[in-house]
């Protein structure tokens, strides 16, 4: 991809498991391009919050980036300095993070928390008009009451809203939607992503939609990224990747959504055996395991280069698909 907005090389992150390193992300390559909408799927645990974190500066206390590189705009991010890192959060790269009731601040007033980003970034001599037209803009039709309320005087959905306007109020580049409708109810789910994608595409922002509903992702994004077990098994795609698995993980999540089952039909599961053995991270779940998975596969070119599958198997399409 030629200069892409956001260039993520061979990250590994590391914490420690009973005094040994642990790997939480183990060689993760990935690119964004300007306007772009990637998606990020997979189960709780594969990393996909931990990749936002590890983009946005954010890693929890003990995870530590070992190797790799996360670039912005020709600009390395691991070795940015912190002070360079909290300019560049939210004005640059904003985050819309999974659950808003502990996004926000529930000791202030939504009006002053939407202030205090204004300031920050030095938006606006008039925070307050500024930040009542960004409510509009997420349509909310009273933005006056908005401004004035406590964040659990507000349902989730308006919360989402008000984070969402929080995450456009800079107009960033890229925004990280980490999990942003999970809380919701399916009719609040749908609007909120409405809303979400239709202000990315007025103003040109890259996504970064991180979900583990297969669903979100179909309909939203033009990429796929599929994560298990801290690396990227398949890639390409959304139609490609959706309409035609190459890797076991992909086809088994697949198998597990009600309108991919056959009609009448008891859904698929997952097998429950999670451990991490060496080679393949999904070999211990898998029905196609075979001797050579005790390496680990590459991702590897499947006809067109955007299209790629970490799998020994992957170049027999008819025995996975």
């Amino acid at each position: 991809m030629a200069n892409p907005l956001l260039s993520v090389s061979d990250l590994v992150v590391q914490s420690h498991r009973n005094g040994s390193p642990w790997p939480l992300l183990n060689g993760v390559s990935m690119d964004i391009s300007q306007g772009e909408i990637v998606g990020l799927a997979g189960e709780s645990g594969a990393g996909k919050s931990m990749l936002g974190a590890a983009i946005n500066g954010l890693l929890p206390n003990g995870c530590i980036p070992v190797s790799g590189q996360i670039i912005w705009k020709s600009e390395s991010l691991l070795g940015a300095s912190a002070s360079r890192l909290h300019g560049l959060r939210g004005a640059e790269i904003a985050t819309i993070f999974q659950e808003p009731m502990t996004a926000l601040n529930p000791t202030l007033r939504i009006g002053r928390q939407l202030m205090d980003v204004i300031r920050t970034h030095r938006l606006s001599d008039d925070a307050k008009a500024y930040a009542l037209r960004h409510l509009s803009d997420v349509r909310i039709t009273e933005p006056q009451t908005t401004f004035e309320a406590w964040p659990h005087q507000l349902s989730g959905g308006m919360r989402q809203r008000v984070l969402i306007a929080m995450a456009f109020m800079c107009r960033p580049s890229l925004i990280v939607a980490d999990e942003p409708t999970t809380a919701l109810d399916f009719n609040v789910r749908n609007q909120v992503l409405d809303l979400l994608l239709t202000l990315a595409r007025e103003q040109g922002t890259a996504v970064l939609l991180i979900s583990h509903d297969i669903g979100v992702i179909q309909k939203s994004c033009q990429r796929i990224h599929v994560m298990y077990g801290g690396r990227i098994v398949e890639q390409g795609s959304t139609d490609q990747v959706l309409n035609a698995p190459h890797h076991p993980y992909t086809k088994a999540l697949l198998k597990c959504l009600p309108h991919r089952a056959e009609p009448r039909s008891r859904l698929q599961a997952l097998s429950s055996d999670e451990r991490r053995l060496p080679g393949c991270s999904f070999r211990a779940r898998c029905d196609c395991a075979e001797e050579r998975c005790v390496e680990v596969p590459a991702l590897m070119v499947i006809g067109e280069r955007a299209r790629q599958s970490a799998c020994w198997r992957a170049s027999q399409a008819e025995v996975i698909i």
